[in-house]
């Protein structure tokens, strides 16, 4: 994104910068800031209608719907490096989940270790860096919305994602990136449970003007699901699946915080395993806010996806809202918020239709810095799913109802950390965050 008066690196100029970033990823901070540690110990209380997401209507060889109190512990650490051309940020987190009734088995531990980095490779690159390792049971709310998985599934799962994104000045009013991505997730038990592993690159050019920006940008995804099953339950061997997808892009800022952006374009779905395929509209529409201490986003996709937990490969209509916003300065009172709906249709071999998977996601809850180091929270998920098909473990129909009472202390408090990068969605970049 143009940021004023950048100057034109020459080519030999941007070769050198690339090269650079490892250089600079091992030696930022050795001289310029010191490492911050910060303690995060949370404790929380809850309830559930629906322990291990069962359909409503009882089905032979799953468990019949029950509720259950339940608790949540999860300390954790979080080292930041701060400097002058970099953002560090490391952050691990132990969860340990007890339900106080049922079977002793619905019980879960969880890790997670998560890092994100930020590089000014020079005055006109910059690079951007996240990864998480995870190791959990995957919940079946986890296909639609940010951090949905409150509660743990019926299998054991590690988890792992890398991406990046090198972007380049290329004038003041013209930019260029790169970017990649990781996904795999695999079974940690014995049975059919599938595995996912998925590979995307992408790369486009912008250029932009006071509050409008216009570009384009080629994608490509590769991926592979093992073990998954047919509509019948029987195997339905390895699945490979090519997406190429290329898009126009428009952006505009809306006075001070609002920003809206409009993606169209056209997909290839290729499956490799069967030789079938198909072309399909592809497209995006997001209205976002932003301030200095929050955000919020509202969006529409029409897009093909994988549904970890399932391994099933599916064609989406999805409206999403997520995000976060203050409420009031003093006390510090924070609205986090994910809602969404996905239509879904799972894709037979030969890419057509064969079912129909509907999910809907409300997922709000409050927290209040009662004092500096202390906040107290509430939180309340909703999740329903609506499935074609009757046979485990394909996706059934179920509802579920939780709500989260929860207590948080973080030392040194957060206003004592450099604060988390983020990245700018605004044409002029005044929503970005960087300390």
């Amino acid at each position: 994104m143009p940021s004023g008066a950048r100057s034109r690196p020459g080519s030999k100029g941007i070769c050198a910068q690339v090269a650079a970033v490892a250089w600079l990823l091992s030696s930022a901070g050795v001289a310029h800031g010191a490492p911050a540690l910060q303690t995060v110990g949370e404790t929380s209380l809850g309830y559930t209608d629906n322990v291990e997401s069962s359909p409503s209507t009882p089905v032979a060889g799953v468990p019949p719907k029950s509720g259950s109190p339940f608790s949540i512990l999860r300390p954790g650490l979080v080292l930041t490096l701060s400097t002058q051309r970099s953002i560090h940020r490391l952050a691990y987190a132990f969860t340990d989940i007890v339900f106080f009734e049922g079977s002793p088995t619905q019980n879960s531990l969880a890790n997670r270790l998560d890092y994100q980095g930020f590089v000014d490779v020079s005055r006109s690159t910059s690079l951007l860096l996240d990864a998480n390792v995870n190791q959990t049971r995957t919940d079946a709310a986890s296909g639609l919305g940010q951090d949905a998985s409150l509660l743990p599934g019926a299998t054991p799962y590690l988890g792992a994602t890398a991406d990046e994104l090198l972007s380049v000045e290329l004038a003041a009013e013209w930019r260029a990136w790169e970017g990649a991505d990781f996904l795999l997730q695999t079974p940690l038990s014995a049975g059919p449970n599938p595995q996912t592993t998925s590979l995307g690159a992408r790369t486009g050019v912008e250029r932009a003007w006071r509050s409008d920006a216009v570009g384009v940008e080629a994608r490509v995804n590769d991926t592979i699901i093992q073990n998954s099953v047919l509509l019948d339950g029987s195997p339905a061997g390895t699945q490979k699946e090519l997406t190429t997808t290329g898009v126009g892009r428009w952006r505009h800022d809306l006075g001070r915080h609002f920003t809206d952006r409009v993606e169209a374009g056209v997909m290839r779905v290729e499956r490799l395993n069967t030789d079938a395929g198909f072309w399909s509209p592809t497209g995006t529409a997001a209205l976002t806010y932003t301030d200095d201490q929050g955000e919020l986003e509202l969006s529409y996709a029409h897009t093909m996806t994988s549904n970890l937990l399932l391994g099933q490969y599916l064609l989406v209509d999805e409206i999403r809202l997520h995000g976060a916003l203050p409420l009031l300065r003093r006390p510090a009172v924070l609205l986090a918020a994910s809602a969404g709906y996905q239509a879904g249709q799972l894709l037979n071999e030969d890419t057509s239709v064969a079912a129909h998977v509907d999910t809907f996601l409300v997922d709000v809850g409050v927290t209040c810095q009662v004092a500096d180091p202390v906040l107290l929270g509430l939180r309340y998920q909703y999740v329903q799913r609506w499935s074609d098909v009757s046979l485990p473990p394909l996706p059934l129909s179920f509802t579920r109802n939780t709500v989260l009472m929860t207590a948080t202390i973080k030392w040194p408090p957060d206003r004592e950390m450099p604060r988390r990068y983020r990245a700018p969605v605004r044409v002029d970049r005044t929503d970005e965050v960087r300390e």
